[in-house]
Formats: C-alpha cells, sequence, structure tokens
C-alpha cells in the first residue's frame, strides 16, 4: 500500500473541515447559537408567522434542550394556530425547567379554556393570583373565562382590575374597548380605544381592532381611515386588508374592493372569503356572470365554504339555463355528500343532498334514481315511480345509464305501473299533482345594522338561503324579503300587509370553526313572539347542518292542516298522505272554511267551538292523499267539501323519520312526530346553550397580542 504523507493528510483533514463546515452553512441553523435562532423566532412571531417562528424555536431547543424561552415560545406558536395537545407537550418541557414560572402556568390555564377543561383553568388563574396578585395574565384568563360563560360584567371586571394595575397595558384597554362595542356603549368604547392609540399610536393592531370598533358603531369613514393606517404600518397584515376590503365593500366602493381582493388572491389563493367577497362585489356591478365565475373558482381552492357555495347555487338557479353544462359539474358535490351519507344510514342527510343535487341539475338521472331508490325504502312506492318515470322522459337517460340500466328501468316502470292500480288516488279518480296543499305562508327577514366580520352580506345570504331550504315543503310558502328591515316594527308592519300567518327574523353569527343560527318567530296577526331559536354548528356542513335545524324547528311549531276533497256520505278524502306524516288512526277536527286563526300567543291554531262541524279518522293512508270516515257534531250535516281540517291526535308511527319536510304539530302546537335531524342528547343541548352564550367578541380579544 503507497504511504500518505503527512502534508497529504493535512491536505486531507482540512479539505473534509471545509466541507463540513459548508454543509453546516448550507443547514444554517447548526452554526448559530440558540439565542440567536430564539431571536429570529421571536421576530417571526411577531410578525404573526407562526410556522417559520416554531422552526427556529425548534432549532434553538435542539441546540439548548434547557432553553425554558424557546420551548415556551414554541408552545404560545402551537397555541396561536389551534394545535393545543402539542402547545401542552412543549410547555411541559418549559415547565420541567421553571415549574413555578407564572407566564407557564397562564399559558396552560389558556391552552385548558381552549380545550374546554374550564374548571382546571379557573384553578390555576386563581392560584397564580393568590402568589402574584398583581399578575395581569392570570385577570386576562379570568376575564376570558367569564366571556365563555357569557358574563360581560365579570369579564369588565377583570380587565379593569388589570388597567389598575398596568394603566397603560394595550390587551386591556382594547378589550374593554370591544366589550362596551359590543354591548352599544360606543362613547365608553371609543374612550378606551383613544387611550389605546395615546400609548400605541404606531401599533397596527391597535388601529386595525380600532377599526373593527368603527364598523360596529357604523362609522365606515373612520373605519376605512384606521384600517389604512394598520395596512401603511403593516404591509404584511392580511387580517386589516381583508378588513378595508370588506369596508369598502359595504361603502359601495365596489371596484375598490375587487382591486384589494385580487391583491390579496396574489398573495394567497386559498381564502374562500376573499373569493367569496370579489364575487358580492362583481354582483353588486352587475357583472352576474363574472361572480359565478369568481364563486366556482373560489370552491376550487374553498370547497368547504358553504355560504359562498350557497351564493354560487342561488345565482345558478335564478340566472343559468338548465342546459348548462356546469350545472352537473356542482351538483356533484352534492352528489357526493348525498352518497357518504347513504352509506352511514344517515337517511335525513342523503335525502338533503340528494334533493340538492336535484334543485341545481334536475336531468341528473344518478341522483334521481337514488333518490328514488330512498323513497322505495320508505314505503313511498308512488312517489318512487313518479321519479323513474321523470328519469326516463326528462333527464340524461341515454347517456348517463348503460343499456342494461336502461331495459332495467322500463321494466321497473312497467312493473309499478301494473302493481299500483288500485291506489287512493285511482279509487277516487284524484290527480294528486294538481294539489294546493300550502296551508302556511312565512316571510323571513333580517337586519343590516352593522357590519359582519365572517363573510360579507351574511344575514342576507342567510335570509335567501332559509326560504330556499323550504322549497321542497309542500306546506308552506316561504318568502324572503330582499332588503334589510329596520327591527321588529318594519318586519311587523310587512308581514301583516303581506297577510303572512308568520314572520321570522334572523341573524347569523360566524366564528372561525363554528357558527350560531339565531331566529325569532313572530305571529304575523298579533306581533307576539311565537318561538325563539338558536341553532350551533361546528365541523363539517355546518351551514347546512343548522339551515335544516331552522326548518324543521318551524316545521316542529306548525300545526298539520289540510282540507276535504271529496266525500261520498261517511267516507271523505283529505289532501295530507304519507308525505305529511299520515297513519291510520289520526284525528282531526273538521272547521268551517276560513275560521282557523293563528294562535293570539305562543304556537298553536285558534278556532271557535261554534266552528267545529265534526271529526275524521283516517282509515286509509296513501302516500299524497288519505281517506277516512266523518263523525258530525250536533244533529245537522254541515260538512262539505273544501271545509279545513286540523289534527287533534297521533298515533305512534315506525318511520316517523321518513319524512322531514312537513308540518308535525297538533291544534296546539304540540310536536306529535318525533323528527331525526336535531338530536335530543343532553350533551349536544348543552353545547348549543354554550355557544349562544359566547360572546362574538371573544374571538378578537383572544386575537391581541
Amino acid at each position: 500500500m503507497k504511504k500518505i504523507s503527512k502534508s497529504g493528510l493535512l491536505i486531507c483533514f482540512f479539505s473534509l473541515s471545509l466541507c463540513l463546515l459548508t454543509a453546516q452553512n448550507k443547514n444554517g441553523a447548526s452554526s448559530k447559537t440558540a439565542v440567536a435562532l430564539y431571536e429570529e423566532g421571536i421576530a417571526y412571531q411577531n410578525e404573526e408567522n407562526y410556522w417559520t417562528a416554531s422552526q427556529n424555536f425548534l432549532e434553538a431547543v435542539r441546540v439548548n434542550p434547557n432553553y425554558t424561552d424557546a420551548w415556551f415560545s414554541l408552545s404560545q406558536c402551537s397555541y396561536y394556530l389551534g394545535e393545543y395537545d402539542l402547545a401542552l407537550q412543549y410547555l411541559a418541557n418549559a415547565e420541567k425547567i421553571e415549574k413555578n414560572n407564572s407566564r407557564i402556568q397562564n399559558l396552560k390555564g389558556m391552552i385548558y379554556l381552549e380545550t374546554g377543561d374550564t374548571e382546571a383553568a379557573k384553578n390555576i388563574f386563581q392560584n397564580i393570583l393568590k402568589i402574584y396578585p398583581n399578575d395581569v395574565e392570570a385577570h386576562f384568563g379570568l376575564a376570558e373565562l367569564e366571556l365563555y360563560n357569557g358574563k360581560f360584567s365579570g369579564a369588565e371586571a377583570q380587565y379593569v382590575e388589570s388597567l389598575a394595575r398596568q394603566n397603560n397595558n394595550k390587551k386591556a384597554l382594547l378589550s374593554l374597548a370591544l366589550l362596551y362595542a359590543s354591548n352599544g356603549n360606543f362613547t365608553k368604547a371609543q374612550n378606551y380605544v383613544r387611550r389605546a392609540m395615546n400609548y400605541y399610536s404606531g401599533d397596527a393592531n391597535v388601529h386595525y381592532l380600532s377599526s373593527i370598533i368603527y364598523c360596529m358603531e357604523g362609522n365606515l369613514q373612520e373605519a376605512e381611515k384606521q384600517a389604512r393606517i394598520a395596512v401603511e404600518i403593516n404591509g404584511n397584515y392580511t387580517s386589516a386588508y381583508e378588513l378595508l376590503s370588506s369596508i369598502l365593500y359595504y361603502r359601495g366602493d365596489y371596484q375598490s374592493s375587487i382591486d384589494l381582493c385580487d391583491y390579496l388572491i396574489s398573495h394567497n389563493r386559498n381564502s374562500g372569503k376573499t373569493w367569496y367577497l370579489k364575487g358580492l362585489n362583481q354582483k353588486k356591478l352587475g357583472d352576474t356572470v363574472s361572480a359565478i365565475k369568481t364563486w366556482d373558482m373560489g370552491l376550487t381552492v374553498s370547497p368547504n365554504d358553504e355560504l359562498m357555495r350557497m351564493a354560487l347555487e342561488l345565482d345558478v338557479r335564478e340566472t343559468l339555463s338548465l342546459e348548462d353544462p356546469r350545472r352537473k359539474t356542482w351538483a356533484q358535490y352534492h352528489l357526493n355528500n348525498a352518497d357518504q351519507a347513504y352509506e352511514r344510514y344517515d337517511g335525513a342527510t342523503a335525502s338533503y343532498e340528494y334533493q340538492r343535487t336535484l334543485m341545481i341539475d334536475p336531468t341528473n338521472s344518478r341522483a334521481r334514481l337514488s333518490y328514488a331508490k330512498m323513497l322505495e325504502l320508505n314505503g313511498m312506492h308512488e312517489t318512487y315511480l313518479d321519479q323513474l318515470k321523470f328519469t326516463r322522459e326528462n333527464s340524461d337517460f341515454t347517456t348517463a345509464l348503460s343499456k342494461k340500466e336502461q331495459n332495467d328501468l322500463i321494466d321497473t316502470v312497467e312493473a309499478y305501473d301494473s302493481i299500483l292500480t288500485d291506489t287512493l288516488a285511482q279509487k277516487w279518480n284524484i290527480d294528486t299533482f294538481f294539489l294546493d296543499k300550502i296551508r302556511w305562508n312565512i316571510g323571513i327577514y333580517y337586519t343590516d345594522t352593522s357590519m359582519s366580520f365572517g363573510h360579507a352580506d351574511e344575514n342576507r345570504l342567510t335570509a335567501m338561503a332559509a326560504s330556499d331550504i323550504f322549497s321542497g315543503v309542500a306546506f308552506t310558502s316561504v318568502r324572503t324579503e330582499t332588503t334589510p328591515v329596520s327591527g321588529y316594527g318594519e318586519a311587523f308592519s310587512k308581514a301583516r300587509k303581506a297577510g303572512f300567518d308568520y314572520f321570522i327574523i334572523l341573524s347569523l353569527n360566524e366564528a372561525e370553526e363554528d357558527m350560531t343560527l339565531s331566529a325569532a318567530m313572530y305571529s304575523a296577526r298579533t306581533g307576539t313572539e311565537t318561538k325563539n331559536m338558536h341553532f350551533y354548528a361546528t365541523g363539517n356542513g355546518q351551514y347546512s347542518i343548522i339551515l335544516r335545524r331552522l326548518r324543521e324547528s318551524i316545521l316542529s311549531s306548525l300545526p298539520v292542516r289540510g282540507k276535504i276533497i271529496t266525500r261520498k256520505t261517511k267516507n271523505v278524502v283529505i289532501d295530507l298522505g304519507k308525505t305529511e306524516h299520515m297513519v291510520e288512526g289520526a284525528v282531526f277536527d273538521i272547521v268551517k272554511k276560513g275560521k282557523i286563526l293563528t294562535a293570539d300567543t305562543g304556537t298553536g291554531v285558534y278556532y271557535k267551538t261554534d266552528d267545529i262541524l265534526g271529526q275524521i279518522r283516517i282509515t286509509k293512508a296513501g302516500e299524497e292523499i288519505s281517506e277516512g270516515i266523518i263523525e258530525n257534531k250536533g244533529f245537522y250535516d254541515r260538512i262539505n267539501e273544501n271545509d279545513e281540517i286540523v289534527l287533534i291526535s297521533m298515533p305512534k308511527s315506525e318511520n316517523e323519520d321518513a319524512v322531514d319536510t312537513a308540518p308535525t304539530a297538533d291544534a296546539r302546537g304540540n310536536n306529535v312526530i318525533e323528527q331525526s335531524v336535531v338530536t335530543n342528547n343532553k350533551t349536544f343541548i348543552e353545547e348549543i346553550r354554550k355557544a349562544v352564550e359566547k360572546p362574538a367578541i371573544l374571538e378578537l380579544i383572544k386575537s391581541i397580542r
């Protein structure tokens, strides 16, 4: 073997060292100290770039595993990103080194608040204050705990305590400003805003939150000014840019708002709300074609943005021809949801999604056949046959189905035509297609007193969506006022003049991951409140869930009403069937035509005893009509065709959840048919209660750094 000289060994050693040094420099991290990495991370964290900051903090603790500040900041970043389990893991490492550090304990308490362990959080904050009475962070924790429980006065007291200890504390000043603004006390709110401005005039976050408070007050001119200052101070302040684009929309400067939306999209194409807002602006400018294209593009990057999807679908149904090929693409979203719901035996959701599919794309053979199959399983054989005939005659029958499927469908139609020869409709020679079953007229209204911070015009869109979701309910005519009302008085006046039975005023409250729909239902005859409703949902499909719960709740308060179609001696036919939950043994009062009124207060109907002509007991229930036997009241027979009927009692049925699009109350307004849309689970009801009481400003207060 050839010997290597000493000089050769030195050359090899220095070459190897140079390679290692180069590799380290390429890595970047290993050539920096833990302190340098930590300071870089803090700079990113201050810019709210928590992902990059986390990388730096991770490198810092690799260099120095006992670096408490780095572990703490790493936990903070995970907390801000909503990764609470991970935040607790990182915080545990910091706690091993400094167990009694109050800021570590405060952060743990805040994490517990987010995970719902409010008792543990409360204990932590109270224990800190026993040792450190002047710890403002613990007061902040208790304030948020009070807000979670809907106790504004308790939260106010905690923030005031914080200011007593630090009179220039930014979070305390801005939190109090938001708290007072949310309660309509804008004089006090602006007082705290001005104090915050005096101390932090160059802080973009202060100007941003000040803009929000001016929006809540309705002063959009000053709100725009403050939002512009925020983005001038921090050119990367995405939230401020988003707020500014919304303000411009509400001020009617639609083109400027579009320009700002384009800027935001160029920096982040995945912002669903920005695509949504751009489409709204285009629609306001009368360019519905561009609005639909914008929303279509937005849904490709944010497919779960249900409000944007609803806006698109409402316009599609109103403006595009049934032959537009894009309808099939948009309908596919609901068809996929329906198929998945069907596979997990969620019949109510599957039925809803199949109906949404067919509303967008009525000629969709796959959706119609799947929906028809559900009808058949629920015993609706006549309606099943109608769906098959429609598929054969009016859909993409020859292109969507194989030859075998086409032949099978034709054979099934012929078989059912042969079998269904003794239906009630044929027996009484009644064409059920032409039955007018509308018994309830309802108006939906919304107020627009201040700018929303979720989706722009969310209340208007939700009012339109609420009306749309009733389109498959034969018993109700639901109409939405397209412009906002000033409040209850204007809504009552319009509803009464329109001849509605009830009117509803609704509002939507959006948070980052959940939403709550509030709706108050009133009698349009007397103006008294009938029902106050709150619906909470989170996770996938939350918007459709709360809309369906609203529909179910309204229907559960509407008495089942119908009329007599025809009569032969004691036998009568009424215009109610299995599609309205009819079963053998149901009992109705027969009331003189035009004499049924909504109750003066609460749910139910009112009619005079003298106007009761008799009763009907159902002997056979068809799908759209039913047969019954009448019992006269008194000696004289005064019962005629078109006299009205109202449900008195209903036997328990084995198929109570087969239909969720019909009224389910008796004459007193008591729900007599249990539905599957809303659960009676106590845990879920408690979740709804907490969500309703949780104030909208909580997320804003938590964002103050």
